[in-house]
């Protein structure tokens, strides 16, 4: 009898999968929520990408979600030791890479530039103020690293959640974040941008308690 039901529970394993995946609590109604202009001053954006374009029938790509910073503010900003230069662009997010620290820098530019990757990644954005940067800062310090229930993007959203008012706050899921699920939240927003530009980005590195490492993308 035990046998039989551990079989059972073997068997209904991956319907459970599926359903933490893909189930969503919430319900949308589409373009409800206004966000502001964001063209100058600090910019923070949420960006995310399903992966359906990248997926094929025998691999599936669950895609990826990242912030990033747009300096129009007229003068430097710092995050950690790094300089971000008026008209420059800063990405970040955890990636789930054994051989390299688990906060990268400037990844996805690369991968954009590169390999032509993240094709029909959409983006939010807002203002915030240069007394927000600390708010990352010990944010970075606390969630270095990637893991399955706190991935890109259960990262990312904590972090814009933290960041902007309410009125501009993602909904959340209790169970387990995806890109996918993400792209569902912004359908909110009436004002999406799809292929947000990352060129401006630097070169990229990896912070890890509190250490800078520089890096490149191999050919």
């Amino acid at each position: 009898m035990k046998k039989r039901k551990r079989r059972i529970f073997l068997l209904l394993l991956p319907v459970l999968a599926v359903f933490l995946l893909w189930f969503d609590f919430h319900t949308y109604r589409p373009h409800s929520r206004t966000l502001p202009a964001a063209d100058s001053g600090i910019i923070l954006s949420i960006t995310t990408y399903d992966g359906d374009g990248e997926s094929t029938p025998l691999v599936k790509c669950f895609g990826h979600t990242w912030l990033s910073i747009d300096n129009h503010s007229g003068s430097p900003v710092y995050i950690k030791d790094y300089e971000l230069r008026h008209g420059e662009q800063l990405t970040f997010s955890v990636w789930a890479v054994t051989r390299l620290p688990g906060l990268l820098f400037n990844l996805e530019p690369t991968y954009i530039s590169a390999h032509d990757r993240y094709v029909g990644r959409r983006s939010l954005s807002v203002p915030i103020e240069s007394t927000q940067l600390k708010t990352i800062e010990e944010y970075m310090d606390r969630r270095d690293g990637w893991t399955l229930g706190k991935n890109c993007s259960y990262w990312s959203v904590h972090l814009w959640n933290a960041l902007v008012d309410d009125a501009y706050k993602l909904k959340t899921q209790t169970l387990f974040y995806t890109p996918k699920r993400l792209e569902r939240a912004f359908l909110e927003f009436d004002r999406v941008e799809v292929d947000k530009d990352f060129s401006r980005a630097g070169h990229i590195f990896a912070y890890r308690r509190g250490v800078r490492t520089e890096l490149q993308l191999c050919p």
